[in-house]
């Protein structure tokens, strides 16, 4: 299934990156893994946003190809998500919406600001603070 998953995510690269967007006309960071952790039945109740994403999987410390990867001042202020890709000759890569903010709400915005699904290193932001596996959904209460 996890190469389906990369497979998927690899075909939106270039998709603008919209603030709040959630499908392929648009996507911001959660609406990117969320849209393709919904095609896959794999996405859980709950919080959708970066940070409730963040508590719905159990952390690994050896990510597999379509793990996510967040980013945030702490584990309990997280704020951006991209989804791991794997290692290559260059090192570890995530694939993600990236480079908007609140005020990217359009494709034209979005293009000033080469704000798109794109590949980066895994450490393209030093606040990364924990990878989950997709196939570990915490169980809640």
């Amino acid at each position: 299934m996890r190469k389906y998953i990369i497979a998927i995510a690899l075909k939106f690269q270039g998709i603008p990156y919209i603030w709040g967007g959630a499908s392929p006309s648009g996507f911001d960071c959660s609406g990117f893994v969320i849209w393709i952790l919904q095609v896959f039945g794999l996405l859980p109740a709950g919080d959708w946003t970066a940070q409730g994403l963040s508590r719905s999987f159990d952390s690994t410390s050896s990510p597999l190809p379509g793990d996510l990867v967040f980013y945030g001042t702490d584990k309990d202020h997280i704020y951006h998500v991209m989804m791991y890709l794997g290692d290559n000759t260059t090192g570890q890569l995530v694939i993600g919406a990236s480079g908007g903010d609140h005020t990217t709400t359009d494709v034209r915005e979005a293009r000033k600001k080469n704000a798109m699904v794109k590949i980066k290193p895994i450490d393209y932001r030093s606040d990364r603070q924990l990878i989950v596996n997709i196939e570990a959904p915490v169980l809640h209460a």
